[in-house]
């Protein structure tokens, strides 16, 4: 029987990727004090008539567990849910767009909401967020876990644009790359490598002022699971550097907004579980660092 996953241990990077260069964020911009704190006590105190907003990431359309558990948990809450529509052949800009229409049609008149948010699918609720005002007020909070901040390193080499030869010849790359070029994922694929829309960029660096915010990051040293995880060319291509499998732990870094700081969480983990890691409880524990963190009740954002 696994051992379950705790919260505990972050700073223990260093035992298993000496060569990492990583500094925690300013205490103030430090969230995981809190997020512990609520791991112990999960059970969301927010109010009952916001509405819990679950946006996957790229691929999640067809990975139908995806948030399933932690939806039917928050509902049986008495929580209103949406598990937002998402689709991997739109790009950040487009699907944000698509999530604000989304948004504007189920929300009732006058009600808040918050938003949890796995890899891509965290650019694209910015992304809806930073084009919609209207939405962006009624926010109450959101919550990115293991956002694609940085480029995808395998996803670089997929695409032939990595600015360093492979270290390897990978047999399946050659399938990934045609893949990566069908209209069902090319544009969201291409918004997670070095190719995105900069646009992108241009909204990481002007994210509304007000905006209650904060976002996970985490390395593992071990896959949980064989879906679609590298973590033998993610080490053989930066040797010693911390990663979660997917992205290298200084990719998923948004300079200037609260952190969360994890240990041994590979990137699949949020969504499929796996390891002994309790997805819905981690789900419930962010939902609840939102609500605890509000700057009204004394810690600011940003």
């Amino acid at each position: 029987m696994k051992r379950p996953w705790t919260p505990e241990g972050f700073d223990d990077w260093s035992l298993h990727f000496p060569t990492t260069q990583w500094q925690r964020p300013a205490a103030h911009l430090d969230w995981t004090k809190p997020f512990i704190s609520c791991w112990h006590d999960p059970m969301p105190s927010l109010p009952r008539h916001t509405a819990v907003v679950l946006v996957g990431g790229l691929f999640s359309e067809w990975l139908p567990r995806c948030f399933q558990d932690c939806a039917k948990t928050l509902r049986r809450m008495g929580y209103p849910v949406l598990r937002m529509p998402v689709s991997s052949s739109r790009g950040v800009m487009a699907q944000g767009r698509h999530i604000g229409k989304v948004l504007t049609a189920e929300l009732k008149q006058g009600q808040r909401f918050v938003m949890l948010a796995h890899s891509k699918g965290g650019l694209d609720a910015l992304a809806a967020l930073s084009q919609n005002s209207a939405l962006s007020q009624a926010c109450d909070g959101v919550a990115l876990v293991q956002p694609p901040v940085g480029p995808s390193t395998v996803i670089d080499e997929v695409l032939n644009c990595s600015t360093r030869p492979p270290a390897r010849h990978y047999p399946l790359d050659r399938v990934r790359r045609v893949l990566a070029k069908t209209h069902w994922v090319a544009d969201g694929t291409r918004d997670i490598s070095s190719l995105r829309d900069p646009q992108i960029t241009h909204m990481l660096n002007h994210l509304p002022a007000d905006l209650h915010c904060a976002h996970v990051v985490s390395w593992a040293c071990t896959p949980s699971s064989r879906f679609d995880t590298h973590h033998a060319r993610l080490n053989t291509l930066r040797p010693g550097w911390a990663h979660d499998g997917q992205f290298y732990l200084d990719h998923q870094r948004l300079e200037g907004m609260p952190q969360i700081c994890l240990p041994q969480l590979d990137h699949g983990q949020p969504v499929l579980g796996g390891g002994g890691f309790d997805a819905t409880r981690f789900w419930l524990t962010l939902l609840n660092t939102l609500h605890e963190t509000k700057p009204n009740r004394g810690r600011q954002t940003r």
